[in-house]
């Protein structure tokens, strides 16, 4: 990404700055911001808002405005302007707007979306949208920034000029066999772990689990024998599996719980919790709980797998576990995962200790990027 200062509204530098803004963003191939904001403005509840084209490289923006909202924890807001209305026979306005939001739907189920399609030049459009948004995103048509319909200025020197708030303008992404450096995934690719996704096992999916998820989870725990509740927690199972629930379906950089449905049934959760939070080093302990009549089909194994991805990619370096050695199911499910050296035996009790950061050797071509939710680390991104 390359982020640019920009000068205030009204400025007699706004428009060099503008017109600089506009070369560098047909030069580039990654998103470019331009920025502009109040000092020390940080990240907050306010809507990112896409501006969506039917002739743009949209679907990349989308999810670039998906992920942001993502991280923001912020409702987003999906404009596709038409200016026209749609002939007989041709997809409407709002047919095109969900065809290009859905592959970030997917990837970003937890992201509220309100999509609309309103009359007029999509500049104006978005400008009163970007009155009380934190973030403005847009596609370009190539490498040229995203043209009006019937107009001869384009959307993003408008918004540049015009916007009180930061505007994000994303360029396509090179083909796979352009020369120059090597593509990092897409948001969509790295934020499949946490998103509803068929498995190897025929009608199960796994989601990130959520606060509406809580009933569930204590069903799922009430119904462990005895002896599995021993397992999953040294102990005899919590008292109070309301408060436990509400710890497990908890969403932010320091928990995340994947579920796996068969139906609506929850059969299995892995979850895990933050328990380092030192640049460099972010650990996380996990855990697992699958229904005894679940047990031995691979729910476990797609569960700690896509839990291993997911913390990945969210930047933990060590994934940590207490296993009791005669919970012969976990270490199975460890061993499965090819994980067989990070388990080291210890009389009654097996630690667990994953670097995940060492993966990144096997994608030395993925650029290491700064991540939100603990400030300096810095990780690799890439799947398992």
């Amino acid at each position: 990404m390359v982020v640019l200062g920009h000068p205030d509204a009204g400025s007699t530098d706004v428009l060099a700055a503008t017109s600089r803004a506009g070369t560098v963003t047909e030069h580039t191939a990654c998103p470019i911001i331009i920025w502009r904001g109040q000092s020390g403005q940080l990240p907050d509840q306010r809507p990112v808002v896409l501006g969506v084209d039917r002739d743009t490289d949209s679907a990349e923006a989308a999810l670039m405005a998906f992920e942001h909202a993502d991280l923001f924890g912020a409702p987003l807001i999906a404009v596709h302007s038409q200016p026209t209305a749609s002939a007989p026979g041709q997809a409407t306005g709002l047919d095109t707007l969900e065809g290009i939001l859905s592959a970030a739907r997917r990837a970003f189920p937890g992201v509220v979306v309100t999509a609309s399609v309103v009359p007029g030049p999509p500049r104006e459009a978005l400008s009163e949208r970007a009155a009380g948004a934190q973030l403005v995103v847009i596609g370009t048509h190539g490498r040229r920034p995203t043209a009006a319909a019937g107009s001869a200025e384009s959307v993003s020197p408008y918004l540049f000029h015009h916007s009180r708030c930061p505007t994000m303008v994303c360029p396509p992404r090179p083909p796979p066999d352009e020369p120059g450096p090597a593509r990092r995934p897409t948001a969509q690719a790295r934020a499949v772990p946490a998103s509803a996704t068929d498995t190897a096992i025929p009608g199960v999916t796994t989601r990130a689990l959520g606060p509406d998820d809580c009933d569930a989870v204590v069903h799922l725990h009430e119904e462990l024998s005895d002896e599995d509740a021993h397992l999953r927690f040294f102990a005899p199972r919590p008292k109070h599996l309301g408060e436990f629930a509400s710890q497990i379906c908890r969403q932010d950089y320091a928990h995340l719980s994947l579920g796996a449905f068969e139906g609506h049934d929850l059969v299995g959760v892995a979850n895990y919790v933050v328990t380092d939070t030192t640049p460099g080093r972010i650990s996380a302990e996990i855990a697992l709980a699958v229904t005894g009549h679940e047990q031995r089909h691979g729910i476990g194994t797609q569960l700690v797998r896509e839990l291993g991805t997911a913390a990945y990619l969210h930047g933990v370096a060590h994934l940590t576990a207490e296993i009791l050695s005669e919970n012969t199911l976990m270490l199975a499910v460890i061993t499965e995962q090819g994980w067989t050296d990070a388990l080291h035996h210890d009389g009654a009790t097996v630690h667990f200790d994953l670097e995940l950061i060492s993966h990144q050797d096997m994608h030395p071509q993925i650029p290491g990027i700064p991540q939100d939710g603990n400030a300096g680390r810095a990780i690799r991104k890439g799947s398992l």
